[in-house]
């Protein structure tokens, strides 16, 4: 009898970047604190929240934002999802007593109601995200209408981040992508936002990034 040869199974997207950040998640914050501090600031910043907003941030890794959040605004209705569980065990820890909802979750595939929000961020992850246009829709379903997002990421318009791309095609199993400021509208667009305000921006003399704000369009 001839064995049945076994099939090796390729792992999704999804799984090598829940395996890579589950793996990270123990020095995160300690490897990426200037840069986070850095980014997260033109995040909040943008957002000119009233303070009784729901809000969704995804991806949330460590949950950094959402201390930030609820340090200015602790009336924020918050949730945090992300694909690595340990991510969110370290959310969990530093916001332990807040008024906060961590759910592992794809963006792709978001476990919430149509409308379920005001406000949504995404912020320094948009070039993990294998199906861009699915998570945008994703995202702009949930929001209400004329609800915000607030997207920032790396940005192609910089020749240091095209450089850091191609190394990162090679030995980051998780990346997908970077975009210019141009098609990062466009994508947006396309998937039913309406673009208000954008700018480009660096942080130290590596990191070149962009910073879009957006309206859910009427449909």
């Amino acid at each position: 009898m001839t064995a049945t040869p076994s099939v090796r199974r390729t792992p999704s997207k999804a799984a090598v970047v829940r395996r890579e950040y589950d793996r990270l998640a123990s020095v995160y914050d300690r490897k990426w604190e200037r840069y986070v501090d850095a980014t997260l600031g033109p995040v909040v910043e943008a957002l000119q929240l009233e303070g009784t907003e729901r809000l969704l941030d995804a991806p949330c890794g460590t949950g950094e934002l959402e201390r930030r959040f609820l340090h200015e605004w602790p009336g924020l209705q918050v949730v945090g999802i992300d694909l690595s569980h340990e991510m969110l065990l370290h959310a969990d820890a530093k916001t332990a007593g807040e008024k906060v909802a961590w759910m592992q979750a794809n963006v792709e595939r978001l476990p919430f109601a149509d409308e379920a929000f005001d406000v949504v961020v995404c912020a320094n992850s948009f070039h993990y995200f294998p199906a861009p246009e699915s998570a945008l829709r994703e995202l702009r379903r949930t929001l209400k209408r004329q609800g915000r997002l607030v997207l920032l990421d790396w940005c192609d318009d910089f020749l240091m981040c095209k450089l850091c791309s191609v190394w990162l095609r090679w030995c980051d199993p998780a990346f997908h992508r970077t975009y210019s400021l141009k098609a990062c509208r466009e994508l947006l667009q396309a998937a039913g936002f309406t673009v208000e305000h954008s700018r480009r921006f660096r942080v130290g003399w590596v990191w070149g990034l962009m910073r879009l704000v957006c309206r859910s369009q009427c449909v």
